[in-house]
């Protein structure tokens, strides 16, 4: 599917505009290029001096990341995953960044391509649901995963209360025939008494593929050690602007908010340790409601804003 096929609507973008550029001279990294859309946006707002390097791990971005490539010298692509973006960064010896981006939504292209099964009303005949081709794909893990390891994906990814049934659902399954499809993923749900008596509607569907994402992407694990690693990446003044569209993401820049954005009192010597980072706004971004009529996808994104204080 190609770009001129969707209809993209880049999430919350004056609003990632009005924060992400702390100098229109500066070097700048959008970490989930997708259709490019914040990162053609940022292009008109820089000087001939600035640049901007676009990276995403999914191959199908590659046509639209080498076509700005092509068109404007200030722009870069790499297909490579973020969390891989540190050892890119030291290996290709660049400079300290202005700011950064991590759009950590899955893109209407992706969405609408039935092939990538990203949509659990998509008709694939396929279970892939992988941005990259790291990783197994859900047609691997849903029939080679042993019952507790699905049962953990499913209670800690989706939230589900019924995990052990479902774990153990998919198995029986599996053992008559190999899970194949979303209909037949589906129908393990559907067809069910005890999850039809505990109210599996179309929200547990949801959650359920959102916990398979998560897991055949490593989603959480490459947020975390990407957010490690941006300390040392960001100059003083930095901006690191990340959009979330879910509780378990929220959860981990929480965390790393409590770890960072805060003074760290020494009693024993009596100091105290500055903050490395300054959230600001104090708290999340959230779309207009003219964004949401336009935009659905965008209901559930939150943008969040860190300054970087000092070295």
């Amino acid at each position: 599917m190609t770009e001129k096929e969707v209809v993209h609507f880049p999430v919350l973008k004056e609003e990632v505009l009005t924060h992400w550029v702390s100098s229109k001279s500066g070097f700048y990294i959008d970490c989930t290029f997708g259709q490019g859309g914040h990162s053609k946006a940022l292009l008109e707002l820089l000087d001939s001096k600035g640049s901007l390097l676009g990276i995403d791990i999914d191959p199908s971005c590659v046509e639209c990341g080498s076509e700005l490539e092509g068109r404007d010298s200030r722009f870069k692509f790499e297909n490579i995953n973020y969390s891989s973006l540190y050892s890119y960064w030291v290996k290709n010896k660049l400079p300290k960044v202005s700011g950064i981006l991590l759009d950590l939504g899955f893109s209407t292209a992706q969405l609408q391509d039935p092939s990538r099964s990203f949509s659990y009303n998509s008709t694939s005949s396929s279970l892939e649901l992988r941005y990259g081709l790291d990783g197994k794909s859900v047609y691997e893990i849903l029939n080679e995963y042993p019952e507790h390891k699905l049962n953990w994906i499913f209670k800690h990814y989706g939230n589900l209360r019924e995990s052990k049934d479902l774990a153990q659902a998919i198995l029986k399954e599996r053992k008559k025939e190999p899970i194949t499809n979303i209909e037949q993923l589906k129908a393990i749900i559907t067809n069910n008494r005890l999850f039809q008596k505990t109210r599996y509607n179309k929200n547990q569907i949801k959650l359920l593929f959102q916990a398979l994402r998560i897991e055949a992407n490593n989603e959480l694990d490459n947020l975390k050690q990407t957010l490690e690693k941006v300390k040392d990446i960001l100059e003083v003044g930095g901006k690191l602007l990340i959009i979330t569209f879910q509780s378990l993401e929220d959860e981990l820049i929480e965390d790393w908010k409590r770890k960072y954005s805060y003074p760290i009192k020494i009693p024993d010597l009596g100091e105290t340790i500055p903050p490395l980072f300054q959230l600001h706004p104090d708290s999340p971004i959230l779309p207009s409601r003219e964004e949401i009529e336009l935009n659905w996808a965008s209901r559930s994104s939150k943008l969040w804003v860190f300054t970087k204080l000092r070295e």
